[in-house]
């Protein structure tokens, strides 16, 4: 008898009868094995108040959304340094420190939100159909933006007002 434990974890059996093997399985055991692993998040200038975004300018973004930045990476790899890579990438500057916001599971995603602060609220060229803008927590509300990134972008907002409250020797709940 082989066990096999699904993405419930519940036990699952696999029977050897006569040759033949009756599997006893509900949950595809594909997807248990290739969870994703996404790191995302922004660019805070503290100053201003402001956060980057980017968005996508081709015809596969029709409806025209901002996006934070991110990309997919396997399990072993440290969100943080994924968003500086792709930081690195797409507008060619190096982070000393990321930040987290928080993390939380999808269906089969495991989701890290991080931002990192600038000093410099310079512009950026567009680069590969992508452009970048600097918005306030304020207007952002008003952005064409999913649900999901602006609950990810309101709790990033939550997180650096209680950093700047602690640093100020402020109460903060934790």
């Amino acid at each position: 008898m082989i066990c096999i434990v699904s993405s419930s974890g519940q036990i699952k059996q696999m029977m050897r009868r006569q040759n033949t093997y009756t599997f006893f399985f509900i949950y595809s055991i594909i997807n248990v094995m290739h969870k994703k692993f996404y790191a995302s998040g922004f660019l805070y200038h503290l100053p201003s108040g402001q956060i980057l975004l980017q968005q996508d300018t081709t015809s596969q973004n029709s409806s025209l959304q901002w996006f934070l930045f991110g990309k997919p990476h396997v399990e072993k790899d440290v969100p943080a340094k994924v968003f500086k890579d792709t930081i690195n990438d797409l507008l060619d500057i190096n982070i000393d420190m990321v930040l987290p916001v928080y993390s939380y599971e999808t269906d089969n995603t495991h989701q890290s939100i991080i931002y990192a602060e600038l000093e410099d609220l310079k512009e950026f060229p567009s680069k590969n159909g992508l452009i970048f803008n600097w918005f306030s927590f304020k207007s952002i509300l008003k952005l064409q933006i999913t649900p999901q990134t602006k609950h990810d972008i309101v709790v990033g907002q939550r997180v650096i007002e209680a950093t700047g409250r602690k640093n100020r020797g402020e109460h903060t709940f934790q």
